[in-house]
């Protein structure tokens, strides 16, 4: 499915309670932004975005939910009271930490390792919070990575082909060798996940620049996240929004 339009939609990840960001998903690679990541949502909010892109990073690695999502959860409640849309995505492998975040507020929850490994309890949560699921697959050298990208799984494209039809609302398709490294989007893995998923797909990994912006909507992706490039400047996130309003 191309689309016309497109969402531009920031990226808050946080981790230990500070809003952060990663250089291929390296926590050794870490440069803090913010030490309150509700400040930086508010920030994004107020220069028009309709939809933050939220990532769990210590649920990504394994800690449980319970003990690291407090700032997480300030993060989504904030974000929902100003009628905006957070996607939440960072450990959510089971139908009990889908609900609890969609129940708190969040738009829509997303689902990686589990989606690549458990295929039954990853329909299982897609069935539980209808419509309100994205796919996440984060690949490097057309592997899919999981586990917080620590560990390889199944190829990518056997993975699109598995997925199509599910019962989910989009994919979001990183390439996690160009996460936060301002190098580009990969636009032919763009275009194989267009063309095998069948549905929408936002692509995530090397934005740097409107012109990275202009070229992934002319190859069809419904949404594409952005992280480093704002917070270092790159990207003006009114000026963007203005260049590429969202869907209406």
């Amino acid at each position: 499915m191309r689309c016309l339009t497109v969402h531009v939609i920031p990226a808050i990840d946080v981790r230990a309670g500070r809003c952060v960001r990663l250089r291929q998903g390296d926590f050794a690679r870490e440069t803090v932004h913010a030490d309150d990541p509700v400040v930086v949502a508010e920030r994004f909010i107020d220069a028009g975005a309709s939809r933050l892109h939220v990532v769990d990073l210590d649920s990504a690695r394994g800690m449980p939910v319970t003990e690291s999502t407090d700032a997480v959860t300030r993060v989504v409640r904030a974000i929902a009271a100003r009628g905006c849309a957070a996607q939440v995505g960072g450990g959510v492998r089971n139908v009990e930490t889908a609900r609890h975040w969609t129940e708190l507020g969040a738009d829509s929850v997303i689902i990686g390792s589990v989606a690549a490994r458990d295929w039954s309890i990853a329909l299982d949560i897609c069935h539980a919070v209808q419509g309100r699921v994205l796919l996440g697959l984060d690949v490097h050298a057309d592997v899919a990575r999981i586990e917080g990208w620590t560990r390889d799984g199944a190829a990518m494209t056997e993975l699109l082909r598995a997925w199509r039809g599910w019962p989910a609302r989009a994919l979001v398709y990183t390439d996690t060798a160009r996460d936060g490294m301002l190098q580009g989007p990969n636009l032919a893995g763009l275009r194989t996940c267009m063309d095998t998923f069948g549905g929408d797909v936002y692509v995530s990994g090397g934005i740097s620049s409107l012109e990275d912006l202009a070229a992934c909507r002319a190859s069809g992706a419904a949404g594409v996240i952005v992280g480093r490039a704002l917070y270092e400047g790159a990207i003006d996130l009114p000026a963007a929004l203005r260049a590429f309003p969202a869907p209406v």
